[in-house]
């Protein structure tokens, strides 16, 4: 069953200072106060009863966007583990950089640029100590712990910080414990989903008066389960986001498919520098061998160049 609109404001709250409180810069944690709203997914899971994969924040100041950027990207160069790959430069680096979008107006980004593989982060083996004690009955063999007592103060001991940065892309930082920062976007919350793609990810929460904002038409898509396409920087994404909503019961009809697809062929994607912000959109992670092919090529890209690459590059 899905939360009451008061819930949900209650919890996100709570989420919120609970990351908060884990900032040590105190003067930062007044500004991002004031600065940000939470959107997306979230709202949409806690109204429809579903689990809830992570907290998206966005931040209503560029100058905001990158304290945040620059705070975290130093807090992972600092971690011991870190040390290694900071001596090579290959910790995130925050910059502001002036980019034409797909509608070919010039935006000022904050961006996080990582010269090893263009995303940084830990294994995703480490992200979570498990919780339950049987998953750990190879480790309490192997170390000859025997009592359940014992094995929770050794966890206790390892267990590293909550609210910690895991996971740098381009666009986004990934905090542990569910926080996703977004860089890529900054304004008012009409500004911000302007961007957005599906309707239903248009419900947010505003920090600074603690007001939770749900559309009509947001809920009309979240209660029939219909993806209701609203435009995107990313149309690309959008599309293939389609398989993904599907999986979870969603439908979509032909028309907004076409709403997709048109605006999608008004996009030049023989152009390099728009195929790169493209498909950074879809997954910097899953495309960036892809991404690193196109942007060494001398190739001219066509539809017959990109199936032989995706052909070499991906599993069927």
């Amino acid at each position: 069953m899905g939360m009451k609109r008061n819930t949900i404001r209650l919890v996100i709250q709570n989420k919120i200072d609970k990351w908060l409180d884990s900032i040590d810069d105190k003067a930062l944690v007044q500004k991002i106060r004031r600065n940000i709203i939470v959107s997306g997914g979230c709202i949409t899971s806690m109204l429809s009863g579903e689990k809830v994969n992570d907290y998206d924040v966005y931040f209503t100041a560029l100058d905001v966007a990158e304290s945040v950027a620059l705070y975290y990207s130093r807090q992972y160069a600092a971690l011991p583990e870190n040390v290694e790959e900071a001596a090579k430069g290959w910790m995130p680096e925050v910059r502001r950089e002036t980019r034409p979008n797909i509608k070919g107006v010039d935006e000022e980004r904050v961006m996080i640029s990582i010269k090893s593989a263009g995303v940084a982060g830990e294994d995703s083996s480490n992200f979570e100590i498990p919780q339950e004690f049987q998953e750990h009955e190879a480790e309490m063999i192997a170390t000859g712990i025997t009592d359940i007592e014992e094995l929770a103060d050794k966890l206790s001991r390892t267990k590293k910080p909550s609210y910690r940065p895991v996971f740098f892309s381009e666009n986004a930082i990934t905090l542990s414990d569910k926080i996703q920062l977004i860089i890529r976007f900054a304004g008012t919350p009409e500004e911000i989903h302007k961007n957005f793609d599906y309707l239903h990810c248009t419900c947010y929460y505003e920090t600074k008066q603690q007001k939770l904002v749900l559309p009509p038409e947001a809920l009309e898509s979240i209660m029939s389960k219909s993806l209701m396409y609203n435009g995107s920087m990313y149309p690309l994404a959008s599309l293939f986001r389609i398989r993904k909503f599907i999986k979870r019961g969603w439908r979509i009809t032909a028309g907004q498919m076409l709403k997709i697809i048109w605006q999608l062929n008004e996009v030049d994607l023989t152009d390099k520098a728009i195929l790169r912000e493209q498909l950074i959109g879809v997954d910097l992670t899953y495309m960036y061998e892809l991404i690193n092919e196109l942007a060494n090529t001398k190739e001219h890209i066509d539809s017959t160049y990109v199936a032989t690459l995706v052909d070499r590059i991906f599993e069927y």
